[in-house]
């Protein structure tokens, strides 16, 4: 029977939750599009620049970009999606106010903050990176490349334009616009590979020696610089047509009355900014959690086990940029929205709202379990054919590297629960209050200091080098997955609603059963073809028996997790939730 409900009945959570889950395809596909221009980028750049270049550039300017932009404006991001309801997005230009509403104000007035602190933070950072010495240039900051000075500064610059587009980024964030959203960064990401291949040839003309490149780590930063002022310019143009207001008033502070009667007018309520220094803390955690791997790396790793291990991440992570972070910035804005519309309920009239509160939160919890599930199946197809096939796509590429091909394993495995835990704790950072997001602030802090042990005695005493780091942070996230799933349950519990049966979210067993059947074929598989005389051969045929293994698994899928797909096929179409995940 088809579901009939009109859309006048359905909760403000409700359509919420679908006006978020229905733009996860523009973010996938921006995903997407981001890793193969990336992908091809990066060949390209080796290439003509070298690995010593690109590593500069890929690592420490990469960490002093995601210093400055990741601290400064994550901590209230999270918090706006907190305290912001959804932004209506009128029809007709009559319709649009002249001028920012009130609530449109606040948004702007808390954006312009990660502006000012990155500034701020910028040039702490600059002068921290340039006092680093030349005879460390191996081990921290190599600063005896040509240009280097010139090309920090330009990094500099860029981070600090990027964050002006905040203001443009938080209202579209609150109006759901993701495809603009999309259109804008496919835009940067164009013209950073263009500025960054245009500087390489550039180069190419005016070195004075073949291969000695003299702009090499100019190109990558003049292709951020590019990437910062394509996309404040392209969100300009964009949210010009969807605000009827110009876009200069995005960028001046205006004092706004509160809520609830209170007069007073102030430019950032304090609501907000005590959520926003919680979630400064939390992003500060986050960070060091994200980031930790390039500093453990950079301080006990040798040269070799940092080129492995960035050679894993850059590659291994497809699955997860592709389809996982798309689907927890979904779930975020959702959940957010859900925790926005909840409390609002419960202040204005919470005896008329009983059954839509329970309702959202019904929705809630079946969001929580699709999700899972779909990370259950996509991790245990992950496990089986990744950890068995790709070290034999990563010995047809690099012959005899081990370290490449263990490392690989390990990230296969690291995939799923990097996954699972995306979406649990875009759940519980967006309903936890603030005296939880304090505790599990702490418990984070905890779970990052057992991180750092492991992963240091990992790469020290047992010398496990990049599959050792990687294996600290499958540690670190079983963790972090318990400590959410114990928070959810009794979060619903707490609002008189039976919380999520994660045991729901296995997949059907005759698709366990096909998964672990392919595997046990490959390993036999494995011996029987060791006859063939010569390797090439008998990896082709690995490869071929993988392809088989895998259209078996998916045709399994297909016949038993009917009532999964359909679900999901509603969760992409933006219906409603209405089906029990079995």
């Amino acid at each position: 029977m088809s579901d009939t409900s009109c859309p006048s009945s359905k909760t403000p959570g409700t359509r919420a939750n679908e006006h978020a889950f229905s733009g996860v395809r523009y973010l996938i596909g921006l995903q997407i599009f981001i890793k193969l221009a990336t992908f091809a980028l990066n060949s390209v750049v080796i290439y003509i620049s070298g690995r010593r270049a690109f590593g500069v550039a890929s690592v420490r300017f990469q960490l002093l970009l995601s210093t400055i932009l990741f601290l400064s404006r994550e901590g209230m991001r999270d918090a706006l999606m907190r305290v912001s309801t959804s932004l209506s997005n009128a029809d007709s230009a009559a319709d649009r106010p002249a001028k920012p509403t009130r609530q449109e104000q606040r948004i702007i007035n808390a954006a312009l903050v990660p502006i000012a602190a990155g500034m701020a933070m910028a040039t702490g950072i600059y002068f921290f990176y340039v006092a680093q010495s030349p005879q460390h240039a191996e081990s921290t900051l190599s600063v005896d490349e040509p240009h280097y000075r010139v090309s920090l500064s330009i990094n500099i610059v860029a981070a600090w334009i990027e964050l002006c587009v905040e203001p443009l980024f938080v209202l579209s964030r609150a109006r759901a616009l993701f495809k603009l959203q999309a259109q804008c960064e496919g835009i940067a990401v164009l013209c950073r590979c263009a500025v960054v291949i245009a500087t390489l040839i550039f180069g190419g003309f005016v070195a004075t020696s073949p291969g000695d490149n003299p702009l090499r780590l100019v190109a990558f930063a003049a292709g951020q610089l590019g990437y910062a002022v394509a996309i404040v310019a392209a969100f300009a143009i964009y949210m010009s047509r969807e605000l009827a207001y110009p876009i200069w008033r995005c960028y001046v502070p205006i004092p706004v009355a509160q809520d609830h009667g209170n007069h007073t007018r102030n430019y950032i309520d304090r609501t907000l900014g005590g959520l926003a220094a919680t979630f400064v803390g939390q992003s500060l955690l986050k960070f060091f959690l994200t980031q930790g791997d390039n500093m453990v790396m950079a301080s006990f790793a040798t040269a070799d086990e940092m080129g492995v291990f960035a050679f894993v991440s850059n590659y291994g992570s497809i699955p997860a940029r592709v389809v996982f972070l798309p689907l927890e910035e979904a779930s975020r804005a959702m959940f957010a929205r859900l925790a926005s519309v909840n409390s609002t309920k419960e202040k204005v009239t919470p005896s008329n709202t009983a059954n839509d509160t329970r309702t959202d939160l019904n929705n809630a919890k079946r969001v929580l379990l699709t999700l899972g599930k779909l990370q259950l199946l996509l991790g245990a197809i992950l496990v089986i054919f990744g950890t068995l096939y790709l070290p034999i796509l990563a010995s047809l590429v690099r012959k005899g590297d081990s370290a490449a091909s263990q490392a690989l394993v390990a990230y296969c495995i690291y995939i799923p629960f990097m996954g699972i835990n995306g979406f649990l704790e875009a759940f519980v950072h967006s309903v936890a209050s603030r005296s939880q997001l304090l505790q599990i602030n702490m418990r984070m802090a905890g779970f990052a200091i057992v991180y750092m042990v492991v992963a240091v005695q990992s790469l020290r005493l047992l010398n496990l080098g990049s599959a050792g780091i990687i294996s600290a942070n499958i540690l670190n996230m079983a963790l972090r997955i318990a400590y959410c799933k114990r928070f959810i349950s009794r979060w619903f519990l707490e609002r008189s609603v039976d919380g999520p049966r994660f045991a729901s979210m296995r997949p059907h067993t005759a698709v366990i059963a096909a998964c672990l059947l392919s595997g046990a074929a490959t390993v036999a598989a494995y011996a029987m073809l060791a006859w063939l005389p010569h390797p090439a051969l008998h990896q082709l045929g690995m490869l071929a028996l993988g392809a088989v293994l895998g259209v078996a698994v998916l045709a399994c899928i297909w016949c038993y997790e009917q009532p999964f797909i359909q679900i999901v096929r509603k969760l992409q179409a933006g219906q409603a939730l209405h089906p029990k995940v079995d």
